[in-house]
């Protein structure tokens, strides 16, 4: 099932008084909310509560149904992003980890799916939430030890560069072989900065090459209101010095050895924005979104 078939089956369980969805492939009843919630937030609200009412969670998850338990992990996140009150949205995460544990195995594959979506999917998580399923497996005394570690890393990472908090302050080296740290690049006129982790495949190269062609947002960088630093994970490649005089002189270029255990690295390259205080406020968007952050 696409992603518009996933807004219809959210519309209808904001929106509908009947249970059309039914008619459509779910693997359990999804709830709809009552003409007594008569606000957006209050539909998102009551459909994130009992979201999970009719799914049976004490019962295997069969592996044939594995699609579409993706879907309903997916619509249940979209249902959060309609406008859900974030409270509501991690206490229903919380709810839903405490009764699958009646299952370990249904436990195990629900986070697997949070994870999968996060990391592997075109769908927007917010951090908080996957975090409460990465921290309901880390503290699951009869989980396998690899498995709790696994999720206790995740948790690591994305604490230091979490949505809405600052950005972990790591150190580099930059391209004149000086050691700095991130927000040793602050400027008083830059509303946004855009900082780039990369490595020598082309697809970080094809995302450079789109940043410094980009007319408007290279007018923006040369104007001070947005602060490009691209830091190569491990050591910059000796073809880069000499790659790197293509690209604005205001950019700041650097490498670090130890940055892919530190920070949350879902893709490559991996573009994180930050604010004037440096605070993370969006991960891997387009220069379309970029240049919109700066004229708002």
């Amino acid at each position: 099932m696409n992603k518009f078939f996933r807004v219809i089956l959210v519309v209808i369980a904001l929106f509908s008084a009947s249970n059309v969805m039914c008619q459509l492939t779910t693997l359990f009843e999804y709830p709809v909310a009552p003409d007594t919630c008569s606000s957006i937030e209050s539909r998102c609200d009551y459909s994130v509560q009992h979201f999970w009412d009719k799914c049976e969670l004490t019962k295997p998850f069969a592996a044939e149904n594995d699609s579409l338990l993706l879907e309903a992990m997916m619509t249940y996140f979209d249902i959060m992003k309609a406008g859900a009150n974030v409270n509501v949205s991690l206490s229903s995460v919380r709810n839903l980890m405490f009764k699958s544990q009646a299952n370990h195995d249904n436990f195990l594959k629900l986070a697997s799916l949070a994870e999968y979506i996060l990391y592997y999917h075109d769908t927007d998580v917010v951090d908080d939430l996957y975090l409460t399923f990465a921290q309901s497996v880390a503290d699951a005394s009869w989980a396998k030890k690899e498995v709790r570690n696994h999720y206790s890393e995740q948790i690591k990472r994305l604490t230091t560069s979490k949505l809405g908090q600052p950005l972990y302050d790591f150190e580099y080296t930059s391209i004149d072989g000086m050691r700095k740290h991130l927000t040793e690049n602050r400027s008083a006129s830059a509303a946004l900065y855009v900082v780039m982790l990369s490595d020598s495949e082309s697809g970080s190269s094809i995302e450079r090459m789109r940043l410094s062609t980009d007319i408007t947002f290279g007018k923006l960088v040369d104007d001070g209101h947005i602060k490009v630093i691209n830091i190569i994970l491990g050591d910059i490649p000796k073809q880069w010095d000499a790659d790197s005089r293509s690209y604005s002189e205001k950019w700041e270029v650097g490498a670090s050895k130890d940055l892919v255990g530190k920070l949350d690295i879902r893709i490559m390259p991996c573009l994180y924005l930050l604010d004037e205080e440096f605070r993370v406020i969006a991960k891997n968007k387009t220069v379309d979104f970029m240049k919109s952050m700066v004229s708002m």
